[in-house]
């Protein structure tokens, strides 16, 4: 059996590779979407009106389609628009936030962070809890009667 130090020791390390396990899954959601929505900033990822100006004269993705075959713009930069505009409308329909599989598998990976060690810290913060009622017992307050 390991000893109440060791554990709890063991407990806050564990805690911490879970702190850092987010962190890093976090930076990579972000530097993914930034990569996705190929925005210059995160910042800019998250502005909408910026991330979709080039959007601004076309009203509908058969407007694109109808300028390419006007020879308005280049295959490269058709391509772009309707990819572009694909990427707001399910910018739109995620209330603002980009969401795609690869997105929908972080989030996952995320909320399960550490599950293979819940039990041994819910087993450490009870121990905690029950060394913390212990030493309160030994020790009774004494209140002050000024």
């Amino acid at each position: 059996m390991i000893d109440f130090n060791q554990q709890q020791q063991e407990a806050a390390a564990i805690r911490k590779d879970m702190q850092k396990a987010y962190e890093i899954i976090r930076d990579s959601k972000a530097r993914y979407i930034k990569a996705k929505l190929k925005a210059r900033s995160k910042t800019q990822a998250a502005m909408e009106e910026l991330l979709f100006a080039d959007l601004a004269h076309y009203e509908s993705k058969q407007e694109i389609i109808d300028a390419y075959g006007w020879a308005a713009f280049t295959g490269r930069e058709y391509e772009r628009l309707l990819n572009l505009w694909d990427q707001r409308e399910q910018h739109t329909k995620n209330n603002g936030k980009y969401r795609d599989r690869v997105i929908d598998m972080l989030d996952k990976a995320v909320a399960h962070i550490g599950d293979e060690y819940q039990d041994f810290l819910h087993e450490a913060d009870e121990v905690a809890r029950e060394n913390e009622k212990n030493q309160r017992g030994r020790f009774p307050v004494v209140e002050d009667s000024q």
